[in-house]
């Protein structure tokens, strides 16, 4: 097996992440209410969290994001003043916060559904199953290596 030099590496990193920001620019039209809103990336990221996964919390959003309670919970403050997200009090644990989509986050999330399924049906469904498996898989592959890199010691 040959060895590639770091440079190699990077080279194949950056084209790779170049790729990846060339497909969202290509596809985000697809998804029109998103320009018109001119949301913050965070808040973008909230929305698309919520639309994948509608009962995740404030804490699991703040978990995957990265970014503290408070500070979700200041972009949340656009989401709601925008009819995307409410937020309520959940009366069975009143310590809770509940959310659920507004009639703009309904609008948002009936053009998310056709824009996944748009995906799917024109560009996913043209490259074969076993490609899309191994790239998933190498994908993965990734992820653990940098999950275990990035974990401090006390985690491990």
């Amino acid at each position: 097996m040959k060895y590639m030099s770091l440079d190699e590496y990077k080279k194949i990193f950056l084209e790779s992440i170049y790729s990846l920001e060339n497909i969202a620019k290509y596809l985000q039209p697809k998804v029109p209410i998103l320009s018109e809103l001119q949301l913050t990336s965070r808040q973008e990221t909230i929305m698309i969290l919520f639309i994948r996964h509608n009962d995740i919390t404030l804490g699991e959003i703040s978990e995957r994001i990265g970014i503290s309670k408070s500070a979700i919970s200041q972009a949340m403050n656009k989401l709601e003043k925008e009819d995307l997200l409410i937020r309520s009090i959940n009366e069975q644990n009143r310590r809770e916060i509940t959310m659920t989509l507004g009639e703009k986050g309904k609008e948002l999330k009936r053009q998310y559904d056709a824009f996944e399924a748009s995906i799917i049906e024109d560009y996913f469904s043209q490259l074969k199953l076993a490609d899309l498996q191994h790239v998933q898989q190498v994908l993965r592959q990734l992820e653990s290596t940098i999950k275990k890199g990035e974990e401090s010691p006390d985690d491990k």
